[in-house]
């Protein structure tokens, strides 16, 4: 039997005895020596399911099946479709048929294929809790090409800390059911309570809330589905079924996809008739003519604005501005950015060609310095790509930087130029691992002088920097308002240090939260005394737990080149 004697003990008799017809079909499928045995037996399923709600363990196995044949990719959409109408769905499935927009809203972000490696993070991804939400806001602040709203901020902060409290809640589904309420979102609602019956039809308390939330929303359409659902599994709760009855009376019709209609739902196998909204449009009657004599008034009474504040105080203003408040009086007369010309750009970067959109700017490889903005003010995000100009050249024109993301790549970088463009403190994302970084004495620059400029720091690549016995209780002195999700430091020089004063900076600070990965590699130069690497090699070995989401690697330079030593 493909379903656990557990499940098929819990059934009713009437599901039971339905459950014995397909198991009987499904075994004189198998004993058949045929090529079309794989097909045979999803369509079985797929008969059953026209009729009754499917446990997820017969859709697993179709999948199974279906793998087997020779162009299997249609048929398997067309069976996850149908297992997601019966309540189930594998997570592994989430990012094989929802596409843009189209997904579920669960408490689990869609399959990692889908959005980890470069895919889009959408807005509406951000305002609902799930498990790497964190994440998707980072990867949102470097895709978009404006500011985020401090609403959406506001959103984020309230899901970040709901999230937590509805997975510790699963035990208990009333209180899981009220925190799901105050999401606020019904689609957010239907599809984690879907999922979790789907998972265990018998979930009777849980089917029953639902059912009766839908009751008190209104959602009657909705509603008389479910109610469908619930009598094709619980087949002898004839309580239910009249109640069912009642409502169909009252709310239908309404599309069912079942073939077994009961009488009551019979006129209910076609589309029901939408209603057409009403235009709410003014028609061209409603609208007054536009009065042209509008233009000559204003000119008449126009006049140069005029300030309470005198001129010092409000170049006072504009010259010690965030980009915050240097919007705001932009937008509000042109004169202020006469008086103060930085234009602000949330995002400046290279890439194949020149555009500028939103409040971004893109250079490609051979801009020219002169259609370079002067004074420019750069906000949010900085990345120069490998193959594209580097931006390191333009820094003279800089009027400020903000950024909360930086990616340099390939250039020769002073720490002054370093500190101009991370002195804020704001960064959260810095990326100069292909830099050469150097002092004003060209030598490598000390770990702890960098990481006192990064308060807020969550991922962090670097190259060819220094760490000596001072190091590690300069960091473990050091407060830091975020929590460490990556660290890559290449080219490491200096001398042998406190490895255990060195580990207990990485454990205090790196992100200990559930299903959050903390991953970090260290890679010492080929002078850095050997046998202080293989003593702190085989340190951060014993600290790593891979299966804990924590992994620390050591290595020397060269290592993927040649192997490393023992």
């Amino acid at each position: 039997m493909i379903l656990s004697k557990e499940f098929y003990d819990k059934c009713g008799p009437s599901y039971q005895k339905v459950i014995d017809e397909l198991e009987k079909k499904i075994a004189e499928i198998e004993k058949c020596d045929d090529s079309t045995n794989d097909e045979n037996l999803i369509f079985a399923v797929y008969h059953f399911s026209k009729r009754h709600l499917t446990p997820g363990e017969y859709w697993e196995h179709c999948l199974c099946r279906n793998m087997k044949l020779y162009n299997p990719d249609k048929l398997r959409r067309k069976i996850i479709k149908h297992a997601y109408y019966h309540l189930y769905l594998n997570k592994k499935w989430s990012g094989l048929f929802y596409w843009g927009l189209n997904y579920p809203k669960l408490d689990f972000f869609r399959h990692p294929y889908q959005w980890y490696y470069g895919n889009t993070i959408y807005e509406c991804d951000l305002y609902y809790p799930h498990d790497q939400l964190k994440f998707c806001l980072r990867k949102f602040e470097q895709q978009t090409t404006k500011p985020p709203s401090k609403d959406l901020y506001k959103r984020c902060e309230e899901m970040m800390a709901l999230y937590p409290k509805i997975q510790a809640a699963i035990g208990d589904i009333d209180e899981w059911f009220q925190l799901l309420l105050k999401v606020n979102d019904d689609k957010y609602l239907k599809d984690n309570v879907e999922y979790r019956i789907g998972h265990d039809l018998h979930e009777i308390k849980l089917w029953k809330l639902y059912i009766n939330h839908l009751k008190q929303n209104g959602q009657y359409k909705y509603l008389l589905g479910i109610y469908s659902k619930y009598c094709r599994f619980f087949l002898d709760d004839d309580e239910m079924k009249k109640e069912y009855q009642k409502a169909m009376l009252e709310h239908g019709p309404v599309h069912l996809q079942w073939k077994n209609l009961f009488e009551f739902e019979k006129g209910c196998d076609m589309e029901e008739i939408e209603e057409k909204e009403e235009d709410d449009t003014q028609s061209s009657e409603d609208l007054l003519p536009f009065d042209k004599s509008i233009c000559h008034r204003f000119y008449d009474s126009f006049q140069i604005q005029k300030f309470a504040l005198p001129g010092p105080i409000i170049r006072y203003v504009l010259e010690n501005a965030g980009h915050q408040v240097l919007r705001k009086l932009f937008a509000s007369c042109k004169w202020f950015f006469k008086k103060q010309p930085t234009p602000i750009c949330y995002g400046l970067e290279t890439g194949p060609r020149e555009i500028y959109e939103g409040e971004s700017l893109t250079l490609k490889k051979y801009s020219k310095k002169e259609s370079f903005p002067k004074n420019i003010y750069i906000t949010g995000n900085m990345f120069c790509g490998t193959h594209y100009a580097p931006l390191i050249d333009f820094l003279p024109k800089f009027y400020r930087c903000e950024a909360k993301f930086i990616c340099l790549s390939s250039v020769n970088l002073s720490f002054d130029e370093l500190k101009f463009l991370i002195g804020h403190g704001g960064v959260i994302h810095l990326n100069i691992y292909c830099c050469i970084l150097k002092d004003e004495k060209n030598e490598d620059v000390a770990l702890e002088k960098i990481m006192e400029l990064l308060p807020n720091v969550e991922v962090l690549r670097l190259n060819n920097v220094k760490i000596t016995e001072k190091t590690p209780h300069a960091l473990t002195r050091m407060k830091f308002n975020s929590k460490f999700d990556f660290i890559y430091i290449n080219l490491i020089s200096g001398a042998p240090f406190d490895a255990e004063g060195f580990l207990k900076f990485l454990n205090i600070n790196k992100i200990n939260e559930p299903y959050q990965s903390f991953d970090c590699e260290f890679t010492f130069c080929k002078e850095f005394n050997a046998h202080f690497v293989q003593m702190f090699k085989k340190l951060m070995e014993d600290y790593s737990t891979p299966d804990e989401y924590c992994t620390v690697e050591v290595h020397v330079d060269g290592w993927w080149a040649v192997g490393e030593e023992d």
